[in-house]
This record gives structure tokens, C-alpha cells and sequence, in this order.
């Protein structure tokens, strides 16, 4: 067991020979908890003044890993043991990773401080936890510095990252090195596809990539661009994956709100009503990672299958509901019913590019008409 990891190996089989100093592993078998068998074979040395040195072939077949925080991962390999168990022995090779999914949390954790806890009068049991736990603290009066990687990680494709609006897939290939307790992890993995949703505006990612530097927490950093009437956005994922920063930029420059104003309603701040500002505010929450108090618009969206909804009062006192839905990145139809008689219609809104829309609109009266618009802001 490596209560660190949280990793154990179980059902436990080998046919080991013994002699000349030597004790030779013919073989031995096991299956990892969380699924997958391990296998070895190989040599170890049984001279405790030469440290217990090993020449160990291990294969691992149909793996599964989860850091139970942000990443799990299908995996197979081939591995080698070599050097003294006692003090530092180096494992290399290569891992070769299947479906891979690193997920961003929908929401921060609550502010927490780690509480120093003594145990008076620990069992046994207790006392061998803590001590599996923190082995560090344990070990630091010197001794071996633990397992050396060396250790190529291959992933084609699959690498899966989602969460808070972020869908990609990427592929690429790493290198883990350094001590096991603090490895490094040089490499990237280089997109392959994805996309951004923000209240179901969908962007698709352009470029991105997600790295490692000194530290097993993978590092993102995409970028989504998407042109609207007025401006061309760009939005860039960038730091942690436990807590990415989502950043909004435009052409011609605009505040990030305004920015996020266009992206997703095609209008400037001043023109939105104050439920659609309230739909603003809470895909602002959804991407800073805190969450949203108007999550019922988002169950009323999903509910309704629609991509906005607004309350619309006119100069008259009237009011109606609005119904919005993207049939593709060009094209939007509109459905609104006011609280009077004929006051219903539908209008299909096609972005022909440069400010430039095509529009038709009926109403339940019969009417019907069409036009060209042309829209900037300045």
C-alpha cells in the first residue's frame, strides 16, 4: 500500500529462488485496487551492506490512476527496477496512457487550514497510518532518498480536459524525473480539438497546450477566439488546472464585462436588461470557479433547451418573454410572446460577417418582413 498515492497492490503471487546472495524472481504477479495486474520478474540482491540491489522488469497491463482531485488515467507500460532498494533505486522506462481526464472543478473549495493534530495514546494502527502518510517526517533523520524516475510518458491522443466550460482533447508525450516524492514532469501535451461553452455560446479553441514544470499538477493554457459584430474576442485559459484564470481580450480594446457582453448577447452593457446582466454575472461566477445565486436560470435554459432567456418590458408597460437558440455559429432564432393579443413572434437572424446580418421575423398576426442590418460600435 502507498497511502499517498492511495494505491495498493493485492492478490500477491511470485516464485522466488534463492542462492549465491541472489534471490531471483521468476515470477510475480499482482492486481493493482484500482484495476489493472502488475508483473515482474528479475533479480535482487540479498547483501544488506550492498544496499539489496535490484535488476527488475516490471509490466503493467490495463492500469487505472486517479489522484481523486483533478486527473484520472487508463494505463500500460513497461518498466525497469535497477540499483539499491535501500537507498535510491532508479525506475525507467516507458507509460503509455489510454483515456485520460484532467478535470478543472466546477467550484473552489471552501477556505480551509490545515490543523496540526496530535494523537495521545495512538493504537498501533493509527500511529502506522500517520507514519505511511508522512513519510517524510518520518524519514528525515536521513537514510536513502526513495525511488528515482526516469520514466517517458506517451499519449498519442485522449488526453481529455473538462470542466467550468472547457471540452478539449490533446496528445503529446512527457518525461517524469527526480526523486518519486517530488518528481518533475517536463513536456506538454499539444491540442487536438476543443471548445468553450459560456451560457451555450460555444467557442471553439484555437491553439493550446497542457504542461507540466516541476510539479505532477498539469498546467493549461488554450485559447478560444470568436468574432462577433463588433469585435474580435479572444479568450485565453491560462495556470492550474485545480484553478485556471479564464481571460477576455477584444479588437478593438473593450473592459472584460463589455467584452463578455458582446461575446455572448451581441450587444454592448447599456442595451442588456437586468436578467440577461443577471445571466452575465453568473457565467462570470462559472468561469472565476465560485459558483452563481442564478443557477435557476441556467435549470430554466437547460429545462427549455435554449441558449437565452429574457424578460422584456416596452415603452408601453407591456411585457413579454424571449427565447433565443444558436442553430449554428451564423445563425439565431428568436421566439418572444408579450402578455397582449398578437404581440408574438419569430426572428431568424443570419451573421453574414464584417456587422454585416440578414433578418426575418413573423408574427402570429401574419405579418411578415425581412431586412439588412449592418452594426458597429465605435
Amino acid at each position: 500500500i502507498d497511502a499517498r498515492s492511495g494505491l495498493a497492490i493485492n492478490d500477491i503471487t511470485a516464485d522466488v529462488a534463492i542462492g549465491g546472495g541472489v534471490a531471483r524472481i521468476n515470477r510475480l504477479t499482482g492486481n493493482l485496487s484500482t484495476r489493472g495486474s502488475l508483473s515482474a520478474s528479475g533479480t535482487v540482491g540479498i547483501n544488506p551492506a550492498q544496499g539489496f540491489p535490484a535488476d527488475l522488469s516490471v509490466k503493467l497491463v490495463d492500469g487505472r490512476y486517479t489522484d481523486g482531485r483533478v486527473v484520472t488515467a487508463n494505463l500500460s507500460g513497461d518498466l525497469t527496477i535497477k540499483g539499491p532498494l535501500a537507498s535510491a533505486p532508479v525506475i525507467s522506462g516507458t507509460i503509455n496512457l489510454a483515456k485520460t481526464v484532467i478535470t478543472v472543478p466546477e467550484k473552489l473549495p471552501g477556505s480551509l487550514a490545515e490543523l496540526n493534530v496530535k494523537h495521545k495514546n495512538a493504537p498501533a494502527a493509527v500511529r502506522a497510518q500517520d507514519k505511511a502518510l508522512r513519510p517524510a517526517a518520518a524519514s528525515s533523520g536521513g537514510g536513502g532518498s526513495g525511488l528515482n524516475l526516469d520514466v517517458t510518458v506517451n499519449a498519442p491522443s485522449q488526453i481529455f480536459i473538462q470542466g467550468r466550460g472547457v471540452d478539449a482533447e490533446l496528445g503529446g508525450s512527457l518525461r517524469l524525473t527526480g526523486p518519486a516524492s517530488s518528481p518533475q514532469a517536463v513536456g506538454t501535451f499539444t491540442l487536438q480539438r476543443g471548445r468553450l461553452t459560456i451560457l451555450a455560446k460555444r467557442l471553439t479553441f484555437t491553439e493550446g497546450t497542457v504542461g507540466f514544470s516541476g510539479s505532477l499538477v498539469p498546467y493549461l493554457n488554450l485559447t478560444a477566439t470568436s468574432t462577433t459584430s463588433s469585435a474580435t474576442v479572444t479568450i485565453v485559459v491560462t495556470g492550474e488546472a485545480t484553478n485556471p484564470k479564464f481571460n477576455f481580450s477584444s479588437v478593438p480594446a473593450l473592459p472584460e464585462d463589455e467584452v463578455l457582453a458582446q461575446l455572448i448577447f451581441g450587444r454592448s452593457m447599456s442595451n442588456l436588461s437586468p436578467l440577461q446582466i443577471a445571466q452575465l454575472a453568473e457565467a462570470a461566477a462559472q468561469l472565476a470557479g465560485v459558483g452563481g445565486s442564478t443557477s435557476l436560470l441556467q435549470n430554466l435554459r437547460s429545462a427549455i433547451g435554449v441558449d437565452d432567456l429574457d424578460v422584456i418590458t416596452d415603452e408601453e408597460g407591456g411585457t413579454a418573454v424571449s427565447a433565443g437558440k444558436y442553430l449554428n455559429d451564423r445563425t439565431y432564432v428568436t421566439i418572444q410572446k408579450g402578455d397582449k393579443p398578437g404581440s408574438g413572434k419569430a426572428a431568424i437572424d443570419l451573421d453574414v460577417g464584417r456587422g454585416v446580418k440578414l433578418r426575418g421575423e413573423a408574427t402570429d398576426a401574419g405579418e411578415a418582413k425581412g431586412g439588412v442590418f449592418y452594426e458597429r460600435e465605435y
